[in-house]
């Protein structure tokens, strides 16, 4: 504060008044160089045109360090008194301009945003020609394997996601991502919906979940759907939404780690396999009662009590990610439904 003061004693209104050319001028070239020099750069480094803008204008202004270089080169006879006197006017009030700049920055980027969001959804007539194509409604790392397995089997698929760089990540990977909430009718009509075979929900939130099958099985009921569940609680909660299907997202990828921990140990191998298959087992027959009882699937793909379960997690333990796994889980039961029909 003290620091503040002291520089803020060396203003002159008098110096602003009679050089206001020069100083908004100088104070003008500091501001164009800096957001150029910074938004060029920020783009080198894989910002996009619009972050590195928006960069460019926070950063423009001088630093309150620039007054202790004005002063140590003043005392060192570097550079007068008279220009510094200058210079300080420069930086104060680039300073002060700082909030501004980044209010500028913001309504650029919202206005550019808007205009990349537009390229990121569907044109009209660009999915007219799909039928029984899967709706993928989340692209994060279950989405985008779900969506690479599918297309590694030709099947027809739509992607949706409220994020733009997943959505262009996945238009850089060529496949037909589109921007868009997926529990809105409208956009669930702009790609097909009422002619698609299943939807798959993997979002990234509960309550996003919950939302999207309560949309899809009150505007597209014959539309089957499947989804990921947090736990029990909440894969209940999702059939009673409308959900054909829950797969439970934590019992895969805990076993693989469980597994992964017994090998550091040093535990057998088949010890180790007896183990993983025994706890499955047992958590299958759990979850079999449960759902005998609450006329749920949970993750099986049928309805309790009508037949025997046959989970759709494959019996043993895989060494890919926790999201490979939780994805190829959701795919069978895709492809039972599409075989089905």
């Amino acid at each position: 504060g003290l620091f503040f003061m002291t520089v803020g004693m060396e203003f002159s209104l008098a110096l602003l008044t009679s050089q206001w050319k020069t100083i908004l001028t100088t104070m003008a070239v500091l501001l164009v160089g800096k957001t150029l020099v910074v938004g060029l750069t920020g783009t080198v480094f894989g910002l996009s045109k619009i972050s590195a803008l928006r960069a460019g204008l926070m950063l423009a202004p001088g630093g309150e360090f620039a007054f202790v270089l004005l002063g140590e080169a003043v005392a060192r006879g570097i550079v007068q008194a008279s220009l510094c006197s200058q210079l300080y006017l420069v930086v104060a009030i680039g300073m002060a301009l700082t909030p501004f700049l980044a209010e500028v920055g913001d309504r650029l980027g919202g206005v550019f945003d808007q205009k990349d969001v537009l390229k990121l959804q569907p044109t009209e007539g660009e999915v007219d020609d799909l039928r029984g194509h899967v709706i993928v409604a989340g692209f994060g790392r279950v989405g985008q394997m779900i969506c690479q397995l599918l297309g590694e089997r030709l099947i027809p698929f739509v992607a949706l996601d409220v994020r733009s760089d997943r959505v262009a990540k996945g238009r850089g990977m060529e496949m037909p991502v589109y921007f868009g909430d997926c529990g809105s009718k409208a956009v669930l009509n702009s790609i097909g919906a009422s002619k698609a075979s299943c939807a798959v929900i993997v979002l990234d939130t509960p309550g996003a979940n919950y939302r999207c099958v309560w949309s899809i099985k009150k505007h597209f009921p014959k539309v089957k759907i499947y989804v990921r569940a947090r736990d029990v609680a909440h894969g209940l909660n999702l059939e009673k939404a409308g959900a054909t299907a829950v797969v439970p997202e934590t019992l895969e990828p805990s076993l693989q780690l469980a597994a992964a921990v017994l090998q550091e140990m040093q535990l057998p191998s088949d010890e180790i396999a007896t183990a993983i298959d025994s706890y499955r087992q047992r958590h299958m027959s759990e979850l079999s009662e449960l759902a005998f009882v609450s006329g749920s699937s949970l993750g099986y793909g049928f309805a309790g009590g009508q037949q025997t379960a046959q989970p759709i997690i494959p019996a043993e333990t895989k060494a890919a990610g926790d999201a490979n796994q939780e994805g190829k889980d959701i795919v069978e039961a895709v492809l039972q439904t599409i075989d089905g029909e």
